[in-house]
């Protein structure tokens, strides 16, 4: 099979895998839809050198994909072979206190895609059946794709940060989950201030009907954040955009007993504070992904708010363009960029 890999150095690249094989209670899924995530891209720029010590150069690269079930393991009962799914990508031993709380992302024994175990930007994955999401018919393979992680990730930190109509928020970083974020928080009823360096992504957050944008190199980005809340600050802020001077500004932008939501990824974890934390007891949370228990809740939300989560994509690669895709993600000017695979035919 194909599978895509990530030698390092600003490099991916298409390699012959044998197809895996499910052991007991695994599935092998057929991958129908893929996605390039900012997470991606760290390892993307990761060295050559530092990914071949860790073996991370051998395993498949991404974590953000759907497709149809067409092997089963032993024990398996669900899904069945033919059933369309998602992969959740946070494999946890499946019987600790957080696996069985839905919550394997904080399993001692973790199993990460691309860090552990393969990941789904190839022909063909596989996984614990647990970890095998139902995909219902009125959600095709892309919204599979997108729901597998941004949309969730932004579904987790609206909620998180309490987004409602009683509230003011801002988003910083207007990516594809910053995006999905805004989109996400209006649905729950907040007004949006939106913040970004790129006058793409800012236009494409105004076509989407954010209530407001600023970018910090042409006006003070604090200022307006809080004049957006009224002029004492945001009642929340979440950055997704991973920079150490966004996070910072989030923060202070904040008012009294305000909530700052940390979902961005970046190199260093700082943050430089005009004002203390304890003068306006502040609150800081991080948020990472969706839990397994917000899957149905999710797809229900999506669906009752009728979200356009397809307006946020901007381009579609077939795999073996995979080189150009990741080159346009590093721009930092793309919306989302997902890969196409072959349609699996009857």
């Amino acid at each position: 099979m194909q599978s895509l890999v990530c030698p390092g150095d600003h490099t991916v690249e298409l390699r012959e895998k044998p197809i895996p094989q499910p052991g007991p209670e695994d599935v092998r899924i057929r991958i129908q839809a893929s996605a390039v995530c900012g997470s991606d891209l760290h390892k993307y720029r990761q060295s050559a050198e530092e990914r071949a010590t860790h073996g991370y150069d051998q395993l498949t690269l991404g974590h953000e994909g759907a497709g149809i079930v067409d092997a089963v393991g032993p024990g398996v009962l669900h899904p069945k072979i033919g059933d369309r799914v998602v992969a959740y990508h946070l494999i946890g031993c499946g019987a600790c206190e957080y696996c069985r709380a839905g919550e394997p992302g904080f399993c001692r024994d973790i199993e990460g895609f691309n860090w552990v175990r393969d990941g789904v930007n190839a022909e063909y994955v596989v996984i614990p059946a647990r970890y095998a999401l139902p995909l219902p018919d009125d959600f095709d393979f892309e919204d599979g794709a997108l729901f597998a992680c941004n949309v969730g990730t932004a579904y987790g930190a609206a909620r998180k940060a309490g987004a409602s109509g009683d509230m003011t928020l801002a988003v910083s970083g207007l990516g594809p989950v910053g995006l999905y974020t805004v989109m996400m928080a209006r649905a729950m009823g907040a007004p949006v201030i939106g913040v970004d360096v790129q006058s793409s992504r800012i236009e494409l957050a105004n076509s989407m009907g954010i209530d407001m944008t600023v970018n910090p190199t042409e006006s003070d980005a604090v200022a307006a954040m809080r004049d957006f809340g009224g002029g004492d600050g945001v009642h929340a802020s979440i950055d997704t955009s991973g920079n150490t001077q966004a996070r910072s500004a989030a923060i202070d932008a904040l008012r009294p007993h305000g909530r700052f939501v940390e979902v961005g990824l970046g190199h260093e974890t700082v943050y430089a504070l005009s004002t203390p934390l304890n003068m306006r007891e502040i609150t800081l949370t991080g948020s990472w992904i969706f839990k397994l228990y917000e899957w149905e809740d999710l797809l229900d939300f999506v669906r009752r708010h009728k979200l356009p989560i397809k307006s946020v994509i901007s381009h579609r690669f077939p795999i073996q363009d995979a080189a150009d895709a990741f080159g346009l993600a590093e721009s930092g000017t793309a919306g989302k960029i997902l890969f196409t695979w072959p349609a699996v035919t009857a």
